[in-house]
């Protein structure tokens, strides 16, 4: 969400310095829980007053997080999803009306192997360290979009014409690309997003999205019943 938390934080009154994690760790939760306690581990309580973790569960990949001295504020959501649209009725309503839905934002565009991508091939060497061929990468895709039937990108107006545009034509290229490669129906939706929940979120108004206030040396956990995080 590099887009997304720059200009939120360029609206915050507060002090908020930003650091990124390399993207889609949530595909590794053991490896995202280890950078994200070593990113902890480098807050100085001299410096700053809270640490603000801009992830949900992940995959379980933010279970057991704690700072020793500083309290620790995260979202109560499964994904980034909720965080990108800026209203969570609205994702649930959608998600009822379109089940098979694959998301696509400005971050995931720019980062990460999307299914039906002109640099598909590209950023999976990156990303997973390894060469596959158009044979792979069909079966692939394939494998990956059998439970999808939308591919809906997440439109930021703040973030202007020229970013919206740029995503919007990759992923109607994608919905063209899939369709006559791996011969799927799949249909383009686009919805708009908000900075709301992020913008809460950096600016400290924790209490209306339900965020997850972790006291220093509690540490997140879940409970799979509610579906929801808490401080232990």
């Amino acid at each position: 969400m590099n887009h997304e938390l720059r200009y939120c934080a360029s609206q915050s009154p507060h002090r908020i310095d930003i650091e990124f994690i390399y993207q889609g760790l949530h595909e590794f939760p053991g490896r995202l829980n280890q950078e994200l306690r070593n990113a902890l581990a480098r807050v100085d309580r001299n410096v700053y007053d809270c640490v603000m973790l801009n992830y949900g569960l992940c995959g379980n990949g933010t279970l057991g997080i704690t700072h020793p001295e500083l309290p620790v504020v995260i979202h109560n959501v499964h994904d980034c999803v909720p965080l990108l649209i800026g209203d969570g009725g609205f994702h649930r309503e959608y998600l009822k009306r379109c089940p098979g839905t694959f998301w696509f934002s400005c971050g995931w565009i720019e980062g990460f192997p999307l299914p039906g991508g002109e640099d598909y091939s590209e950023k999976y060497r990156e990303f997973y360290g390894r060469e596959i061929n158009e044979q792979q990468r069909d079966a692939i895709e394939r494998m990956l979009m059998q439970n999808y039937t939308h591919l809906t990108f997440i439109r930021w107006n703040e973030l202007g014409d020229r970013v919206a545009e740029k995503g919007r034509q990759y992923t109607m290229r994608c919905v063209a690309s899939l369709c006559e490669r791996i011969d799927y129906r799949l249909q383009y939706d686009e919805v708009e997003g908000s900075p709301s929940i992020l913008q809460r979120f950096v600016d400290g108004d924790w209490k209306k999205d339900g965020s997850v206030y972790l006291a220093p040396g509690k540490r997140l956990q879940f409970d799979p019943g509610s579906g929801r995080l808490f401080s232990e």
